[in-house]
């Protein structure tokens, strides 16, 4: 199976996983509520869904080091959700089964998601930058489409009807995991390569990697920024600056939708000598869209500035993916790419503890600015502490090859 057949069904899977995601992160809480339970029970769902996504993130990139077949992991994922969804048909009507499979989901997509982006970096040998980018374009594209008629299906349809489409939507998951798994030959030495066993060793050459460290530490204050793009701009939009809550969350759906062609066009550009400029500026470019929120006073001042976020997030995902493959070798990058994909997990959970009360006390305007201000100095000190690194690296190799003449 020639590899770029490969990408293209890993491409698919991500937009199914996402679609899958699109369902359920923002239906499930939508559907506790209406039943009376309270938005404190469906904040602790939803607490409780990052939490075991950012264990099961972690853990996951590691067993794909471990055993050395990330399309094994992704298998073993794409099985677990189909049983899942199978379950939350079954027991639709019971609310705390419906919460119960909306927590469990996450186990099993963070297998099929962490195996998936680390495969995309190990089947592509060459240039990273356009494989990584068709990878994101296609998660924006399954996440987008949902939310069109997700609350719908929701009103008019039950929630027995969102399940029954992720678990057609699992299936069709678990069958290119089938066939991924089964076009893999055991011999390639890109993903099938021999694992190391179950030890500490991925964590430790992980954990030591001072690039890795600076890379992870700054993309979990990207991070915050998106929880803040996510949570508290639409409440920002729809109670300050009165546009509405429907208004909100349509404005909020125009970003998902210009990503998809706004990472294409930016993974066109990318190349390793420019790749920690762009990753810089996806940190710069944050600290802006959310500086410029502050003056937002209409529907069209609002649509332009949410417009700039595909911008944000099209530089970030795209770098982030390149320079985590380019900073950590293969037997440590399934751990690395899990630690990273976690972080949204992380901060989500960090950012509602903290953020929720700074609103209280500074209100929306200044706690844009707040975060805007630090993520402006990660962006300086991320690129400085960067570029020594690479400097050294650099200098290490080229003396390395002076002594061996």
């Amino acid at each position: 199976m020639p590899r770029s057949r490969e990408l293209c069904v890993l491409y698919t899977s991500n937009a199914l996983l996402m679609a899958v995601s699109s369902l359920t992160y923002p239906i499930i809480p939508l559907h506790i509520v209406g039943r009376g339970l309270g938005a404190a029970v469906a904040g602790f769902v939803t607490a409780t869904s990052s939490f075991v996504s950012l264990v099961s993130q972690i853990l996951w990139g590691y067993v794909g080091d471990a055993i050395g077949q990330r399309h094994k992991v992704m298998l073993i994922g794409g099985i677990a959700m189909v049983l899942f969804s199978a379950l939350g048909f079954l027991f639709a009507e019971n609310i705390y089964g419906v919460a119960t499979v909306f927590i469990l989901l996450s186990f099993g997509g963070s297998a099929v998601g962490v195996s998936s982006y680390a495969l995309v970096a190990d089947l592509s040998l060459g240039d990273l930058g356009k494989p990584m980018g068709w990878y994101w374009a296609s998660a924006s594209l399954g996440w987008a489409l949902p939310l069109v008629f997700a609350g719908y299906l929701l009103k008019h349809c039950g929630i027995a009807s969102i399940y029954l489409i992720v678990l057609a939507l699992s299936l069709a998951l678990l069958a290119l995991s089938i066939h991924l798994f089964i076009s893999i030959a055991p011999s390639s030495n890109t993903n099938t390569r021999s694992g190391k066993g179950f030890s500490a060793k991925p964590f430790a050459n992980v954990l030591t990697n001072v690039r890795f460290l600076v890379l992870y530490t700054s993309s979990l204050l990207f991070m915050v920024g998106d929880v803040v793009k996510n949570v508290y701009v639409p409440q920002y939009y729809a109670y300050v600056a009165g546009l509405g809550e429907e208004m909100a969350t349509a404005i909020l759906s125009l970003a998902s939708w210009l990503e998809i062609p706004t990472i294409i066009a930016v993974s066109r550009f990318l190349h390793p000598e420019n790749t920690l400029y762009i990753y810089s500026s996806s940190l710069a470019s944050m600290a802006l869209y959310l500086y410029t929120n502050t003056f937002v006073k209409s529907c069209i001042g609002a649509a332009l500035v949410m417009a700039m976020y595909s911008i944000v997030w099209a530089s970030y995902i795209t770098s982030s993916s390149v320079f985590i493959a380019k900073v950590v070798d293969a037997e440590g990058r399934g751990t690395a790419m899990g630690l990273t994909s976690s972080s949204f997990a992380l901060a989500s959970i960090a950012s509602n503890v903290v953020l929720g009360p700074a609103v209280e006390v500074l209100g929306y305007k200044q706690l844009f600015k707040v975060v805007s201000a630090t993520l402006l100095i990660t962006c300086i000190a991320t690129l400085v502490t960067l570029r020594r690194l690479q400097r050294r690296a650099a200098e290490g190799i080229i003396g390395c090859s002076m002594s061996l003449r």
